[in-house]
């Protein structure tokens, strides 16, 4: 693939009068300003088509040996460029990236030499800053001044900050009295209807990951709070600060800002990397599933028959013992190596797991790496990472890296929400960072059909999430506390995006109530080409369709209220397009979630007409375009 990268430096001008304090950087469609001030100190604010969204904002970062920056030091010099750069990612929403934005550049030093710099990006859908520190040698990064502002009458979507990334995001309208601290990424809508998503990009072993706190309530300051202290060696560049910007949802949730922000790729050959969806047996079985050469056998089948790429293998189960013990006891299981091979014969990869504990040094990396190398495994999950610390940011950079010289793909589990890291290792297949489906087996308060709806709007928007949807059947659960239609569960696999679309399916779900829905997750992909918001709100519904080749998936999942929905499927060649619509047999739409069943009927879909369906409380719908004779796509 073709990589491109265009930077156009327009301008290098000395310090500006004592007069000009003031710098701006406009979006290229020019809808976003970012404006940067020094008086009476730093601050960035943003407006969208002249109405401010974020009001001026504190700028700066404090070092141990650096003190804060940039402190007494003066501007010296501005530098504006132009960013235009295409790139591939093989996981994702969008096979094919740009990269586009206005940039500023301000340097502040003493006597002419440099030593911070605050550069300013203006993207379409959004505002970025990071900050540059000249020198040499260690500092230490004590905390940052960093923050956006916004109306405090505005609402807001967040979850409360939890060492896991596993709490729900539920509507604030009082946010400004939250008390607690606030997870990445968080979504607020403005009194004048403006959209903004506040999160991070570009974090890596260089630095720690941050969270928002509510430093001013009265003023609506939302804080950036890090995670400890990180140790960066100069020179040196922090993580990009994001505000995504929106007078609708639609550039924000088809936005790959995240990425277009952080660190190219570090794989040159990523032909061995394929995305894929995957049998996920533990969620249906978590004490029997992993547990035995028949049963696993059982999912290979299911795998292979519904064209899914991959099967999850949770190997340390195999002896019945999920820990940090030493992998030297799973390992020495004869049927490993049979179930492996078994898959391979069968079309279907397998990844494994491991606790990270068992992989924090090279040689023990080497050791289990080399070995599921050796043995068929495709990929890893490694799990209990649960901390933005530099420490753990310093792991998934080695893990990655080890993973790629062994070409095993890999997904961080108990992990905190992405930042860009599937850009810089795209052999990153997903994150956890979610409350997701493994919490029917072991809470009374799982995920509902409101939180499903809005991690379209926040957690899902910044990279891939490994919810592990379509659990039809739960006999492995203490209780049933799904309120979710099957049509729903069924849904969320594309309404939800993953480089390891991880499917609580069981081979049992073909005789029951899940049995229609399972055509409309044969060959379903793990990465796809493009993706467009065909409508929803948080709280309410979302509309989603993703593309993979010629081939188009649309899906829809809703809450509480029953509704009718309309969206024109603009994308599609002209004509009539004749498919199948998977939605809720209204027969059974009011029965337990567990019992729902799937009704399956022919529609025809127009791109210049609106297209309309009844969606009942809790209910989802899904239509598949395939065309191997013609090509849909306009």
């Amino acid at each position: 693939m073709k990589h491109v990268v265009t930077v156009l430096f327009l301008a290098v001008l000395a310090l500006p009068d004592a007069n000009a304090e003031v710098w701006s950087v406009v979006s290229p469609n020019g809808a976003l300003k970012a404006q940067i001030s020094d008086t009476p100190a730093l601050t960035v604010s943003v407006d969208h088509y002249g109405q401010v969204v974020i009001a001026p904002s504190p700028v700066g970062i404090q070092l141990q040996r650096g003190g804060m920056l940039p402190g007494a030091l003066k501007p010296v010099a501005t530098h504006h460029a132009q960013i235009d750069e295409t790139y591939p990612m093989v996981t994702g929403k969008r096979s094919q990236c740009r990269n586009q934005a206005n940039e500023v550049v301000i340097d502040f030093g003493a006597d002419k030499a440099v030593t911070f710099r605050l550069i300013v990006r203006a993207y379409n859908e959004g505002v970025a800053y990071r900050y540059h520190i000249a020198g040499s040698g260690e500092d230490t990064v004590l905390g940052e001044a960093s923050g956006f502002r916004l109306p405090p009458a505005a609402k807001g979507w967040f979850a409360a900050y939890s060492y896991c990334y596993e709490s729900n995001y539920t509507a604030r309208p009082n946010w400004s009295g939250f008390t607690g601290d606030i997870q990445v990424p968080a979504l607020f809508q403005t009194p004048e209807n403006q959209w903004v998503l506040l999160t991070e990009a570009a974090v890596d072993g260089t630095y720690a990951g941050a969270r928002l706190h509510i430093a001013e309530a009265a003023s609506g300051l939302l804080h950036f709070r890090l995670e400890g202290q990180a140790t960066a060696v100069l020179p040196w560049s922090s993580p990009w600060r994001v505000a995504m910007v929106g007078d609708t949802l639609k550039p924000l949730v088809e936005s790959t800002l995240v990425n277009d922000l952080s660190a190219a790729a570090k794989i040159a050959d990523t032909s061995w990397i394929q995305p894929g969806a995957a049998s996920f047996p533990w969620l249906t079985g978590p004490d029997t599933n992993n547990t035995s050469l028949a049963r696993m056998s059982q999912f290979v089948d299911l795998a292979a028959a519904m064209g899914w790429a991959w099967i999850e293998f949770d190997n340390a189960l195999a002896l019945g013992n999920q820990t940090a013990d030493p992998p030297e006891k799973w390992m020495a299981c004869a049927w490993i190596p049979e179930l492996v091979a078994y898959a391979k014969r069968k079309g279907v990869a397998v990844y494994g797991w491991d606790h990270w504990k068992n992989l924090d040094t090279p040689a023990k990396r080497e050791h289990i790496l080399g070995w599921l190398a050796a043995t068929g495994f495709k990929g890893i999950k490694v799990d209990f990472l649960d901390s933005d610390s530099q420490r753990l940011y310093r792991f998934r950079d080695d893990i990655a890296r080890a993973c790629a010289e062994h070409k095993l793909m890999l997904s961080y589990h108990g992990d905190v929400t992405p930042r860009g890291l599937q850009r810089t290792w795209p052999n990153i297949a997903s994150h956890e960072g979610v409350k997701g489906e493994e919490y029917y087996l072991f809470s009374d308060s799982p995920p509902g059909p409101a939180a499903n709806v809005n991690l379209v709007f926040t957690r899902n928007i910044p990279g891939s999430m490994d919810y592990t949807p379509a659990a039809f059947d739960l006999p492995g659960a203490k209780q049933s506390p799904r309120l979710t239609s099957n049509a729903h569960e069924m849904a969320l696999a594309v309404v939800f995006e993953s480089g390891w679309q991880g499917l609580g399916v069981n081979p049992e779900s073909a005789k029951g109530p899940g049995e229609q829905a399972l055509g409309f997750l044969k060959n379903l992909p793990g990465a796809w080409d493009d993706i467009r918001f065909l409508g929803g709100q948080p709280d309410g519904f979302a509309v989603v369709a993703r593309r993979k080749g010629k081939d188009w998936w649309i899906a829809g999942i809703n809450a509480a209220t029953p509704r009718r929905i309309s969206f024109t499927p603009d994308f599609l060649k002209p004509g009539s397009h004749a498919t199948s619509l998977y939605q809720d047999d209204a027969a059974t739409a009011q029965a337990p979630p567990l019992q729902t069943r799937v009704a399956v009927t022919p529609v025809t879909l127009d791109p210049t007409q609106p297209f309309t369906v009844n969606l009942p409380a809790n209910g989802g719908f899904g239509i598949r375009l395939s065309n191997s004779a013609r090509d849909p796509i306009r």
